[in-house]
């Protein structure tokens, strides 16, 4: 009877684990679309994309792997599955297992940023841009939405936005300088009002 117990309890913590690693970056996803923050990323922000999650990646993929060649039950089923399925699958899932990796902890970790950016009250940020582009965002955003590219006066770093207010005004500023006012977080900084 406490055999029993102690299986339904494990059983249940396993799937509720599963349920938080697979419907999570749904969900984190689709907050992120719905919030749609106007997020200019720092140093610190472009150091976790552009060094942590690779290396995350590579190192889930190194004991991916090593769980595939160490252990002989899952090297089988692996290889039974992909002989069932055929070479397309298999060589599909060999080349873009990295990339849904990545997006992965790009949904556990980057996103979560930016909405914490977005919804903390934080320090007063103002800096002059350069607005290089507007134009109108594709049709799944709504009809007012424009899409902004700016480039850092300092950097030359261009960052792209969506913005939904002042579209016609927006649509007629390029090339021209505009001032980006909002809030700077640690990671940061988030779009509250274009001046131009």
């Amino acid at each position: 009877r406490t055999l029993v117990r102690g299986m339904i309890v494990q059983l249940f913590w396993i799937i509720l684990i599963l349920l938080i690693t697979c419907f999570m970056p749904c969900g984190f996803f689709i907050w992120y679309e719905s919030v749609d923050p106007a997020f200019i990323p720092n140093a610190n922000y472009n150091f976790i994309l552009q060094w942590v999650l690779p290396s995350l990646t590579v190192l889930t993929i190194g004991y991916l792997f090593s769980q595939y060649k160490n252990f002989a039950q899952v090297k089988e089923s692996l290889d039974e599955h992909f002989i069932a399925e055929g070479r397309l699958v298999k060589y599909f899932t060999l080349l873009f297992s990295p990339v849904f990796i990545y997006f992965y902890f790009w949904t556990f970790i980057n996103i979560p940023i930016q909405l914490w950016a977005n919804y903390q009250l934080a320090e007063y940020w103002s800096q002059e841009y350069l607005l290089v582009e507007a134009t109108t965002c594709s049709s799944d955003y709504e009809p007012h939405c424009v899409e902004l590219k700016f480039s850092d006066l300092a950097s030359e770093e261009t960052h792209s936005i969506r913005w939904y207010l002042d579209k016609a005004e927006l649509l007629t500023l390029k090339n021209k300088r505009v001032n980006l006012v909002g809030e700077k977080s640690y990671f940061g900084y988030i779009i509250n009002t274009i001046q131009w």
